[in-house]
């Protein structure tokens, strides 16, 4: 049986709202993170784009970290996202392999920088999901598990490349039978 609204005291609709703007304006800033990764694979040296994506990752914990009034310790975020995406190894040989082939003039910078572009781009917004989650349940940097949320990050780490093949195929000019 539902509750009518008008019986909801006004200071749990007051909170509930409040959570909901709370996690809108973390949503918009890990997205801001998401593209600024997709942006970075615009780096033509080889590797420096992931040395990039790492600091932008780190970068993006400290603003979560911020919006969400957790202390935030620069150490502590490196490794926490270091030991996350350990649990993804495929996902980032595939990183390396398509900032690797930047090595080929044109071509291989071209098929490099896309490659690089979607998959930031997806690893970022698992690691924003993953750690948006843990400050909106409470948690801090110190009692994060990342064996604990590795199934979680893969996860969001297929519904981040499925949202970046989506918004890949949309742009796309070519010419598709109905």
């Amino acid at each position: 049986m539902t509750t009518p609204d008008s019986a909801i005291p006004i200071e749990e609709k007051l909170t509930a709202f409040a959570r909901a703007e709370r996690l809108a304006r973390a949503r918009s800033l890990a997205k801001n993170y998401v593209l600024a990764s997709a942006g970075i694979a615009l780096i033509p040296v080889p590797l420096a784009d992931l040395a990039g994506i790492m600091a932008l990752q780190v970068k993006l914990v400290h603003g979560l970290a911020k919006h969400y009034e957790v202390p935030f310790k620069e150490s502590i975020v490196k490794s926490l996202v270091a030991s996350l995406l350990s649990g993804a190894s495929s996902v980032i040989g595939v990183l390396g392999l398509a900032s690797f082939a930047k090595i080929v003039p044109v071509l291989g910078t071209l098929a490099g920088g896309g490659g690089v572009a979607v998959t930031a781009a997806s690893v970022t917004y698992a690691t924003g999901e993953v750690f948006i989650r843990h400050f909106e349940s409470g948690g801090t940097l110190l009692d994060f598990d990342p064996d604990k949320v590795r199934a979680l990050f893969k996860r969001e780490l297929k519904a981040g490349e499925a949202t970046t093949e989506v918004a890949d195929t949309s742009d796309s000019t070519s010419t598709k039978p109905a």
